[in-house]
């Protein structure tokens, strides 16, 4: 080759590797600590908006909105053009969930890798994706991204995820698992018939690896909601999270935190199912407000429960407003009780984590129809009380970053008070159907005769002794702040 031949080459080459440099969004390289200040937005991409109908069919699986379990057309162009929509409610964050290539008319969801290494075409490019992952960026917005290591889609025995995950040697062959309560069992059999990939195996771990790697720097994306974290070896996981370098939330799916906490030791947070249950329990059941004093008292076995994911509802069980038990006598209003596990959920220690949809006041029940197609009516009464919640938190550092000191508790009511360099926070929830009056003591670094403002309304009161006294209606949530 001629010296001006290979110069013009190594010319074009550069210009390649520059312009694809220049594509690939910057990741924010936030820690936990730069997260535990985020409020999260949980967006199903298929199910929240059509930017691009021109992808609707892709791969020859076409979207049918008549049928809850087909591809429905939501994409990344998509949850682009509602953005405004997002940051007006006030969050920080959007969590997407996976992006991988699917092959199966039913894989809307994701969850069923084929090609690791590819974008599923229905959703969009992964130029398209490094183009949502700019535009959130430019706008305040992190983006977490959900992934998945322990499974790929149900391919065997015929056939197998594409390569280099396509050896049978990559899957445990146990079937479906037999026994949920075996921790054997739950790391090596199937769930629902998805292949279950051998983390064993030394070329596995090496490459999903090398794959999350490669998918958090061609991205951008500033965090991971690892999925199915119970069901692979922990010691696989301190690896993982190593090789990603971003900060990772697992899903342990389980309800006791001493099962789930061990797992902050290997990844860096997990979403915290045992206060969903609580939640569930105490807010959407009207039961005693004591079970959330009782779950505090696990916190000790959280690396960080400051960084625990909080939520009241996700994609994978009935929606809140599906399974409340709503008013005695009137049991269709349950929207109160809605109002406040949210007051709870934006206040207490935590991220917190909405899923799509619930400001809007969708009441699915189990999977599929609680992956509703989403609306957008930024004037509904519940987008307003979510935005609000929101602005307080974000206006109050002591709401992100605080320490928490509960103040009051009783069957039906809960008081706590959050603090951070003079910011200081007392959060009020009456859990009654009735009005209820307390006298909250021993408020912190508060003088007597100061005065606290309620900013979820418009009312105050004044430190006496130490103590405030105020009314709450039925089911209300009140955030004093000086």
């Amino acid at each position: 080759m001629k010296k001006g031949a290979l110069l013009s080459g190594l010319v074009c080459l550069l210009a390649a590797v520059l312009m694809f440099a220049s594509t690939v969004p910057t990741a924010m390289a936030l820690s936990p600590a730069d997260w535990q200040e985020k409020s999260i937005y949980f967006i199903m991409t298929d199910r929240f908006d059509n930017g691009d109908p021109s992808n609707d069919n892709y791969g020859g699986f076409n979207a049918d909105k008549s049928d809850p379990r087909k591809y429905h057309g939501g994409d990344f162009q998509g949850i682009i053009n509602r953005l405004d929509y997002i940051k007006n409610m006030g969050f920080t964050a959007i969590w997407i969930t996976p992006v991988t290539m699917q092959k199966s008319a039913n894989a809307y969801h994701g969850y069923w890798t084929y090609d690791f290494y590819s974008v599923d075409g229905h959703l969009g490019s992964m130029a398209k994706l490094q183009e949502l992952v700019r535009a959130a960026h430019a706008k305040g917005i992190s983006v977490m991204l959900d992934v998945v290591a322990n499974h790929t889609g149900d391919f065997q025995p015929s056939s197998f995820a594409k390569a280099p995950f396509d050896k049978a040697d990559w899957y445990h062959h146990y079937g479906d698992t037999q026994d949920w309560n075996d921790q054997w069992w739950v790391e090596n059999g199937d769930i629902a018939g998805l292949d279950d990939l051998n983390q064993d195996n030394p070329a596995v771990a090496a490459e999903l690896k090398n794959w999350i790697a490669w998918l958090v720097q061609t991205t951008g994306v500033d965090g991971l909601r690892v999925d199915t974290v119970k069901h692979v070896p922990k010691w696989f996981w301190r690896e993982f999270d190593g090789a990603a370098n971003t900060f990772t939330l697992g899903e342990v799916f389980h309800g006791d935190p001493a099962y789930v906490g061990d797992y902050t030791n290997y990844l860096d947070a997990v979403l915290d199912f045992p206060m969903y249950y609580t939640i569930k329990n105490v807010f959407g059941q009207d039961q005693s407000m004591r079970q959330i004093a009782d779950r505090y008292a696990q916190d000790y076995r959280y690396k960080n429960p400051m960084t625990n994911g909080l939520f009241i509802d996700n994609h994978d069980v009935p929606r809140f407003l599906n399974e409340a038990s709503g008013k005695p006598g009137a049991s269709w209003d349950k929207w109160p009780q809605l109002k406040a596990a949210l007051g709870f959920m934006f206040t207490t220690r935590g991220i917190p984590i909405l899923y799509q949809g619930t400001e809007q006041g969708f009441s699915g029940g189990a999977d599929p129809y609680n992956r509703e197609d989403m609306v957008f009516n930024d004037k509904h009464e519940l987008y307003g009380y979510i935005a609000k919640l929101n602005y307080i938190r974000n206006t109050h550092i002591a709401l992100r970053k605080g320490t928490q000191a509960e103040k009051w508790v009783d069957d039906t009511f809960y008081a706590f008070q959050r603090s951070y360099n003079g910011d200081e926070v007392v959060v009020m929830i009456n859990n009654s159907w009735n009005s209820q009056t307390r006298t909250v003591p021993n408020i912190d670094r508060v003088a007597n005769g100061e005065t606290l403002y309620n900013r979820m309304g418009t009312d105050k009161v004044t430190v006496n002794n130490g103590s405030i006294t105020a009314t709450l209606g039925p089911k209300e949530v009140k955030i004093f702040t000086k």
